[in-house]
């Protein structure tokens, strides 16, 4: 893969994530401050907040430091290609976890949330229930396409990355580039 290609990649990557972290920051933040103040209250009563906010800013706290650590030599690419996968599909898989156990319903001891089928609240299969959402959720629907498409060009750039391919690998892959361009 040639240097522009490599930059592109990495710029397009690090946007998508940037983007993924300031939605979860946007959506978390003022639910975590709402809940911090009432959280001895819903204790009190036996209920258990959204863990949502809280999960959300920290994972939004995460993805901002993945830059900030690689431009400062603690996170290597390689690492960070990886754990930047990772977070991305680990994401995608809370969001499915979450919409298929019925919106936090295993959290309330006795509450089950209605469901049809064997699937979930909305009945019927998992994929199905993705599908439901992606078509009733457009702003869910985008960031989970974001995260998947970052997730794919980080794999991309963990497998053909310059600066983190062995020395032999690397001039044959430069040497395939070359020759396909």
């Amino acid at each position: 893969m040639d240097r522009r290609t490599t930059k592109l990649l990495r710029g397009t990557a690090a946007a998508l994530v940037f983007v993924t972290a300031a939605f979860h920051l946007w959506w978390g933040l003022p639910r975590s401050i709402i809940y911090a103040q009432a959280i001895e209250g819903l204790f009190g009563r036996g209920l258990p907040p959204d863990p949502r906010p809280f999960l959300f800013v920290a994972f939004a706290a995460v993805l901002l430091a993945g830059p900030y650590l690689i431009t400062r030599g603690v996170i290597g690419l390689r690492n960070a290609y990886i754990a930047g996968t990772l977070l991305m599909i680990a994401s995608i898989a809370g969001w499915v976890f979450w919409h298929a156990t019925g919106h936090g319903a295993f959290l309330v001891e006795g509450f089950s949330a209605p469901s049809s089928g064997s699937g979930g609240h909305h009945g019927g299969s998992t994929a199905l229930l993705i599908l439901d959402h992606f078509n009733t959720e457009p702003t869910e629907s985008a960031i989970k396409t974001l995260e998947a498409l970052a997730a794919a060009i980080l794999v991309t750039l963990l497998w053909k990355d310059p600066a983190i391919i062995p020395g032999e690998r690397r001039e044959s892959v430069e040497s395939n580039a070359s020759s396909e361009s």
